[in-house]
C-alpha cells in the first residue's frame, strides 16, 4: 500500500491551499486556483479522517516503537478520526505499551480500542488476546479466560490469530488456580511472539 510520508503530506497541503489562495488573486486566477485548492483540501480532510495510522502501523511492525509512537502523536485530533481508525489508533498505542511491558497503559488503550470499535473481528480478537495476556500476567486467570472466550466468539478468519487463540487458551488451561509461575509467564510471552509473526 502506498503511504504518503507525513511531512510530504503537510507540504502538499500547504502548497495546495496557500498556492490556491495566491493564484486566486491573479487575473483569471480564480478559475485556476481550484486546481491547487481541491487536492490541498482533500489531503487536509484525509489527514483529519485517517491521521497517521497507516505509517504508524508500518513503523510498529518494523519494531520501531519510538518512531511509531511519535508518528501517532502527529495525529492532531484523534477524536476526529473515522471511528474504525480511532479504534486502530488506540490499538497501536496499546500494542506499543504491551511491547514495553507497560501493562496498565496497554490495558487502558486496548479497552478504548474495544469501546471505539475495530475494522474487523480479526483485529478485535487480537485485542482480546492482548487483554488475556495482560490479565494472566497480573494473575487474574478468570479474567484472562473470559477474554479468550470473547475472542473465540468472534468471526475470526486470519489463521495466525486463530492459532494464537488456541495457543493462549491451551496455556491458560495449564496454569494452576494459584496463578502463574515464571515458566508459565515465559510460555505466554512465546505465544505472543508467535502471534506477531
Amino acid at each position: 500500500m502506498f503511504i504518503i510520508p507525513i511531512r510530504l503530506r503537510f507540504i502538499l497541503i500547504a502548497v495546495g491551499i496557500i498556492g490556491g489562495i495566491l493564484v486566486s488573486f491573479l487575473p483569471y486566477g480564480l478559475a485556476w486556483s481550484w486546481m491547487l485548492l481541491i487536492p490541498g483540501i482533500i489531503l487536509l480532510v484525509g489527514y483529519f479522517l485517517f491521521g497517521t495510522i497507516p505509517s504508524a502501523a508500518q513503523l510498529m511492525q518494523e519494531g520501531r516503537l519510538d518512531e511509531s509512537e511519535a508518528r501517532l502523536k502527529q495525529t492532531y485530533k484523534p477524536e476526529w478520526l473515522l471511528k474504525m481508525n480511532r479504534g486502530t489508533y488506540y490499538f497501536i498505542h496499546g500494542a506499543i505499551e504491551v511491547q514495553r511491558k507497560n501493562f496498565d497503559n496497554a490495558e487502558m488503550h486496548m479497552n478504548k480500542a474495544l469501546e471505539t470499535g475495530m475494522p474487523s473481528d480479526d483485529f478485535t480478537a487480537q485485542i482480546y488476546l492482548f487483554l488475556a495476556q495482560i490479565a494472566a500476567s497480573k494473575n487474574k486467570m478468570q479474567q484472562a479466560r473470559n477474554q479468550i472466550r470473547e475472542a473465540k466468539n468472534l468471526n475470526v478468519s486470519d489463521p495466525q490469530v486463530l492459532a494464537a487463540i488456541k495457543q493462549v487458551e491451551t496455556e491458560l488451561k495449564r496454569i494452576p488456580k494459584g496463578g502463574m509461575n515464571p515458566r508459565h509467564q515465559q510460555m505466554m510471552r512465546s505465544a505472543k511472539r508467535g502471534k506477531r509473526r
